[in-house]
């Protein structure tokens, strides 16, 4: 499945060593994904319940399912971008996201060590479920950076990613809370 099909991934954090035992799987294929962790069910129980009812079950298990999806397009992204030497952040290691045992988690963790620059990137579906976390994804950052001593010195970045960020309250908002405000619309300007 995972070589041969490619359709399942194994993901480390970010600086890991390659044999550590840490790793995640994740489906690769959104099409599959979306069958089993969304529809299945409702579409099974379609000649015993309400159709609209499947249909708002299926719509929520959709929106918690995304998952991975997002934060894999922004750091293909960002990938391209500083491949092609276009504005925005320039890349000397492949961007990933982090995790540890404890409540860590961070979505994309981005490294240009030629400048000693890291960027930390948090997603979510909407730029006010984004800002409303804030808060909370500091204390991610700083988790990460106690335990990674190596980047303390370095000039840190964070970054609000969205599909669409389009209220320009939001983003005043947004980079009030010290983040740079992304959308898909941002990381795709001059491709």
């Amino acid at each position: 499945m995972i070589e041969r099909y490619q359709m399942v991934e194994r993901r480390l954090p970010i600086f890991s060593n390659p044999k550590a035992r840490k790793g995640r799987y994740y489906l690769r294929d959104n099409f599959l994904r979306a069958w089993l962790s969304s529809l299945a069910s409702p579409v099974a129980a379609i000649n015993f319940k309400p159709l609209e009812k499947l249909v708002q079950q299926a719509d929520h298990r959709l929106h918690e399912s995304e998952g991975y999806g997002p934060e894999r397009i922004v750091g293909q992204l960002y990938e391209e971008r500083s491949r092609k030497g276009l504005e925005g952040f320039a890349l000397t290691h492949r961007i990933e996201g982090f995790w540890d045992r404890g409540e860590t988690e961070i979505d994309l963790v981005a490294a240009n060590e030629d400048d000693r620059i890291i960027r930390f990137g948090h997603c979510k579906r909407s730029a006010a479920s984004l800002r409303r976390d804030l808060a909370n994804f500091d204390q991610h950052i700083e988790r990460f950076l106690r335990h990674h001593k190596k980047y303390e010195n370095w000039t840190i970045e964070k970054v609000a990613i969205a599909p669409k960020i389009a209220d320009e309250g939001e983003r005043k908002a947004i980079a009030a809370h010290g983040y740079i405000p992304q959308d898909l619309n941002d990381l795709t300007r001059g491709m």
